[in-house]
């Protein structure tokens, strides 16, 4: 699989993860289990890729006590990093569940500095001419200077984007993928004057189509929880559009699962498989995900057998 792609999850955290039997706020809770681990979009989708046999590089920032555990889980699972040290503290994301419910409490981002964001132009100036994939998976921490990107040379790259703030300049020169939630869908709409007539039958051929022939988009797909996934593309110049229902499990943790999916798809993508193989792929690594209690205890034999029930499974959107 591909080794000259770069992610960017330049948000990264500390998780907390708080499992309780009844969460009841207000009052005293006792906790039934605790972990800590390093999370954060790109983190998560790094394991999983890595987990699928993915072997690429994880730019992300770094700082505070936090960072020297971010940085060493990431070693010890196999992946290659480029940290930029900054002085601020990497943020806490304390997350609660129970019964399948998920409340997440998520610090501000760390602050980057003028001569932090120097840094992160020249370490990403290093690696930028040997990578053919781009990855950005999330926000970006306050103060980054979302120029430094913009004004990297994209010729002959290929960009995979999961995220919706900050990322117009990309999508105008175009992007191999854009995956996306229904919310975040639904606010590129708005900041392209879309109009949303979510009561119309009509609402996804007419708001998709709209969106590709504003914005050279080759893949479009947006998620919506344990609903219908939807990915939309051209063929021959003609819109297409397929969707496909996520089978009903019992979720155990669905911290990531949106990251799972990339990763999904990305492994996929590395494969020269077709859109159907992608949009099955990443369904079913999403699923497998959410049913285990960390990313990296993800089942590939579950994948597998969950892949090959969801292939057969996708529809083409119908007007």
């Amino acid at each position: 699989m591909n080794g000259d792609t770069l992610i960017l999850g330049l948000n990264p955290t500390w998780q907390r993860l708080f499992l309780v039997d009844e969460f009841r706020p207000g009052e005293v809770n006792r906790l039934s289990k605790v972990e800590e681990f390093a999370s954060g979009k790109g983190i998560n989708c790094a394991r999983i890729l890595r987990k699928l046999g993915g072997d690429f590089m994880l730019a992300h920032f770094l700082g505070g006590e936090r960072s020297v555990s971010i940085c060493d889980e990431i070693a010890a699972a196999g992946i290659r990093q480029v940290p930029i040290w900054i002085g601020d503290s990497t943020r806490l994301c304390t997350t609660i569940i129970s019964k399948g419910d998920t409340t997440e409490l998520i610090e501000p981002s760390p602050q980057i500095t003028e001569a932090e964001n120097k840094d992160f132009s020249q370490t990403i100036g290093e690696v930028w001419n040997d990578v053919l994939n781009i990855v950005l998976c999330g926000s970006f921490p306050s103060g980054f200077q979302k120029e430094i990107l913009s004004q990297q040379n994209l010729t002959g790259k290929r960009l995979f984007i999961d995220a919706v703030d900050g990322i117009d300049t990309w999508l105008e020169q175009g992007v191999e993928l854009l995956k996306i939630n229904l919310d975040e869908y639904c606010k590129l709409l708005q900041r392209y004057g879309i109009p949303q007539i979510t009561s119309s039958p009509q609402f996804w051929k007419m708001t998709a189509s709209t969106l590709l022939d504003r914005l050279p988009i080759r893949h479009l797909v947006v998620t919506d929880e344990d609903a219908l996934v939807h990915a939309f593309y051209r063929l021959e110049g003609k819109f297409m559009g397929i969707e496909l229902q996520p089978p009903q499990i019992k979720v155990v943790n669905d911290i990531g699962a949106g990251d799972a999916f990339l990763a999904g798809w990305l492994s996929a993508d590395f494969l020269n498989l077709p859109i159907n193989h992608c949009l099955a792929k990443a369904t079913a690594v999403s699923v497998a995900r959410c049913e285990v209690d960390r990313p990296w205890n993800l089942d590939i034999s579950r994948v597998s057998a969950l892949e090959t029930e969801l292939l057969s499974q996708i529809v083409k959107m119908t007007d």
